[in-house]
């Protein structure tokens, strides 16, 4: 597997359909949140608040989907069997445990149709500390 320095090698190596869906989820990303810093970490592009990593792409896995990964970075503890932290009302998240689910994403219309429960996903995500 290719390991990847830029957000844009990533970008360049990923098929149309991948591409257009981490393209518009970097734009409500940025959107919400401009003053995040994007580089990469798992191989993919991720956004840090405060020195700690919050939000992850994963490209990468056996379902072969889209997925933004939201956690608190490698400083803080899981809990697996514990209530996530963050009230995930869209019900887009799958919890697995306090600090970190999946957004997947079967293609780009699914991504343009949850713009706004994204949105409000990744705001209130950013202000838990």
């Amino acid at each position: 597997m290719k390991k990847y320095k830029t957000v844009d090698e990533f970008l360049n190596d990923l098929d149309d359909a991948k591409s257009s869906q981490v393209i518009k989820l970097r734009d409500y990303i940025k959107n919400v949140a401009p003053t995040l810093d994007e580089h990469i970490k798992w191989n993919a592009p991720s956004y840090v608040l405060g020195g700690e990593d919050r939000i992850t792409f994963n490209v990468a896995n056996k379902q072969n989907l889209v997925k933004l990964v939201l956690h608190m970075g490698a400083t803080r503890k899981e809990d697996k069997k514990a209530k996530p932290v963050l009230r995930d009302d869209s019900g887009l998240v799958e919890w697995v445990s306090d600090i970190r689910g999946y957004i997947t994403f079967n293609d780009l219309q699914m991504v343009i149709d949850s713009e706004h429960d994204v949105k409000n996903l990744i705001t209130k995500w950013l202000t838990i500390n």
